[in-house]
């Protein structure tokens, strides 16, 4: 029966050196993107070659190419906003993308090797997902020809409803996924220990993926599930796509002043509200929001602490947003007296994953900066 067996390490690259300073690239900045020329990069070890249409990468784990706004692998493409172009004979690269195509990074102007999972030597042909932010990720990833199983709560693309359900994130069904014989089954944080092992106790491998709490942590899942699943390519296009899209993204938004807005989860009874460990709060601060729970760890929220913040927008689901309209205790708040509430539709803000990063992003920048909004959707959507 397959098995593997993931540890963190240092992934080898096509790369010369394990570290490289920035000075040592000839670069320039346009419209606050950093681009290294493609006869410097290849000086320090990148493999990249002018094509008829673009530029081939060559990397430790495969082929990738940029033609036009797209990164391309055999199974996928990812649009990027940050382009090539060619001046006074030299090629221009977009420098963080070429350096997370190839697993590297940027920080204090080094150039250093990203930490990825090791790849298993025997690839799953067979999985079953237990939870709807990894299916998000597999369906992203070009993986969905694996899936052979689903929660009930896995909806999202469409096209996941062809496939067969296991149960419950909390309770699925042990004997139809013994059933299955799958090779991997892919879980999160809220998985059970005695579920996972009773699952493992009929030589099935479990793999289980931290649920993201903020925006590098969502990058993370994605490269684990890529490389678990036997789409590293596919994880590191995707995350290159990301990340483009979030930089280009705050530069959108330099200068900005971020209005208070408060996200309602929950209301009524009690309040519900994403706090700073929560990836939520990541992307309020991202579409240039400030979110009012800061100071909170977690969901649950004081209606005292909220009135005595006062929020300037409030945001959420329409039942929740009528709740507060209708609500007594709301009264005093400016963002009802003053109309100055949204609903948004709060399913693209539930998975930490690729939507929540694009279209998640450009919900709440319609609400918190609409006059940034129409150019987002053009570029990022």
């Amino acid at each position: 029966m397959y098995k593997i067996f993931l540890y963190f390490l240092i992934v080898m690259s096509t790369f010369a050196m394990d570290k490289v300073n920035l000075n040592q690239l000839e670069t320039t900045s346009t419209n606050g993107t950093t681009y290294a020329t493609m006869k410097s990069l290849n000086k320090i070890g990148a493999n990249i070659k002018k094509s008829e249409n673009g530029y081939i990468l060559s990397t430790d784990i495969g082929d990738f190419t940029l033609e036009g706004n797209m990164i391309s692998t055999s199974e996928k493409k990812f649009k990027i906003l940050s382009l090539p172009y060619e001046k006074n004979n030299q090629m221009f690269l977009p420098l963080k993308i070429v350096l997370n195509l190839n697993g590297y990074h940027l920080e204090n102007n080094v150039i250093t090797k990203s930490n990825e999972i090791d790849t298993p030597s025997e690839l799953p042909k067979k999985i079953i997902s237990l939870s709807p932010g990894i299916s998000e990720k597999i369906y992203a990833l070009g993986g969905e020809k694996l899936l052979i199983g689903r929660t009930q709560y896995c909806k999202y693309p469409v096209e996941i409803q062809k496939i067969d359900v296991v149960g419950s994130m909390l309770s699925p069904n042990l004997e139809v996924i013994v059933s299955k014989n799958p090779d991997l089954v892919l879980a999160e944080t809220h998985f059970k220990e005695s579920i996972m092992k009773k699952i493992e106790s009929f030589d099935i491998t479990v793999l289980k993926i931290s649920t993201p709490k903020n925006i590098n942590e969502i990058y993370e899942s994605i490269s684990s599930i890529g490389i678990s699943i036997g789409h590293p390519l596919e994880a590191r296009g995707l995350n290159a796509s990301l990340k483009d899209k979030v930089a280009f993204t705050q530069t959108l938004l330099k200068g900005k002043t971020p209005p208070t807005v408060y996200y309602i989860v929950g209301t009524g009874k009690s309040e519900f509200t994403p706090g700073k460990d929560t990836f939520i709060d990541s992307l309020i601060t991202l579409a240039g929001g400030n979110n009012v729970a800061q100071d909170n760890i977690g969901w649950k929220y004081s209606l005292e602490s909220l009135i005595l913040k006062d929020p300037k927008i409030i945001f959420g689901s329409k039942e929740n947003i009528q709740t507060m309209i209708n609500g007594e205790n709301y009264q005093s708040l400016s963002s009802i007296k003053n109309k100055n509430y949204a609903v948004i539709p709060v399913s693209v803000l539930q998975l930490p994953g690729p939507r929540a990063l694009t279209q998640g992003v450009y919900e709440m920048l319609e609400v918190f900066h609409p006059e940034l909004a129409k150019e987002y959707k053009e570029k990022v959507l």
